[in-house]
This record gives C-alpha cells, structure tokens and sequence, in this order.
C-alpha cells in the first residue's frame, strides 16, 4: 500500500500508522480499519531464508491467554526451527490475537495461518462474517477495492480492476462483514486474494474470526 498520513478516509475506510486506527471499525459506516506496520526485520529476513515446508502453518480455536502455548506447540509440529525469529513471529501474531478478540469481542478466536502458491479467494468477494483480521506476513498482500467501485467490480468477480489496492506485509486489515450487527447484506469491502498461481511466489497469510459458541447437544 502506497504511503499515507496519520490517518486517511477514504469514504467507509480508514487507515493509518497507528495501532490505535483499528478502533475506528465500530464507528457507523466504516466498513475496514487497516494498520499500516513495516514487517520487524527479526522475522522478515527469517521467511526468506526458510525453506517453505518449514514455513509455520497451522489452524487453532483458542482463547487469547492460550495463543503463545498454541502456536509454540503447533510450530514444533511444523518443523519450524527455534529461534529468536521464530519467538518474534509468534509473539507478534499472538499479540494480534489478543487485539482482535478485544475488538470483535470474542472469548475465543479461530486462528488460521497458510502458506499460499496458489490464488486462493481469487474472486472478488465480501467476507459474510461479523469481523475478519487479515495480516499477510511474507509476500504479496490482500487486493481490496474503494467502497465506490464494489459493487461494479463484483458483476465482473474474475476479472482485474484497475483501481484495486493492495495491502503491504505486514499490514493488518480488518474487514467488517455482513454478519455484523446492523450490516447490510451488501455491505463490506470487495476484495480478493492476490494471484499468485505459477509464479514461483509464496505467500504467509493470518485470519483470525470470532469462534463461534459451542452448541449444546440435544438429548
């Protein structure tokens, strides 16, 4: 994503260089909040150097105070070497964790962290759920679309719009869906996955969505 100030709206979507910027998503109308970061350099260079099936992966539903034992243990299990990088990352991503079960106000989250090749969500789409986290660690970001242009690019879903953006490593992108309480069902921002299919790039890509409650088993 290119530069931008402090904070910039652009009609339903605000961004900024503060983490402070994410609490704008539970104002009306705002419909993404997005936290423009530079990647830390103790875990950047670490995913170049990495071979990519020792890249972590996993996916977990978890409480927030659980995430650092969680990770931990799931990237023993991905081969993933030990490390000072590798404890970065995982801080990092379990401090997203907490931060976004406090916005979304949700006890526990689903975590899911891929290694990508491929085009994955490759159409333009808007997510039908209440609250979304997006944080690409390595590689090329999510595609997104102003508000405006939305609903023109979905009547064309497979084809490329030349006014998409795109977010950064590192950024962290909260899409509000239309599970969310009082969200039109066309509401949300459009957006895709970049396609990356064939081109030898990978991606390291984190969502995070509230856990829905368990459900009580009919006698």
């Amino acid at each position: 994503m290119d530069p931008a100030p402090t904070t910039q709206a652009l009609a339903l979507v605000c961004i900024g260089r503060s983490v402070d910027v994410l609490e704008a998503v539970h104002q009306p109308g705002v419909e993404l909040a997005a936290w423009q970061r530079e990647p830390d350099p103790a875990w950047a260079a670490w995913f170049e150097s990495l071979p990519l099936d020792a890249w972590p992966a996993c996916r977990l539903d978890l409480a927030p105070q659980d995430a650092p034992a969680a990770l931990d243990a799931s990237f023993d299990a991905c081969g993933t070497p030990k490390g000072v990088a590798r404890d970065a990352f995982a801080a990092d991503v379990a401090r997203l964790v907490a931060l976004f079960a406090g916005l979304a106000q949700a006890p526990r989250v689903r975590l899911r962290l891929d290694m990508v090749t491929g085009d994955a969500c490759r159409r333009w789409h808007r997510d039908c759920v209440p609250l979304r986290l997006v944080c690409t660690y390595s590689g090329p970001g999510t595609q997104w679309v102003p508000p405006a242009d939305g609903a023109e690019v979905l009547t064309r879903p497979d084809d490329e719009a030349p006014q998409a953006m795109a977010f950064q490593a590192a950024d962290v992108a909260l899409f509000k869906g239309c599970g969310w309480s009082g969200q039109p069902h066309e509401g949300g921002i459009v957006h895709r996955s970049p396609r990356i299919a064939g081109t030898g790039v990978a991606r390291l890509v984190l969502v995070l969505d509230a856990a829905r409650p368990a459900t009580k088993e009919r006698r």
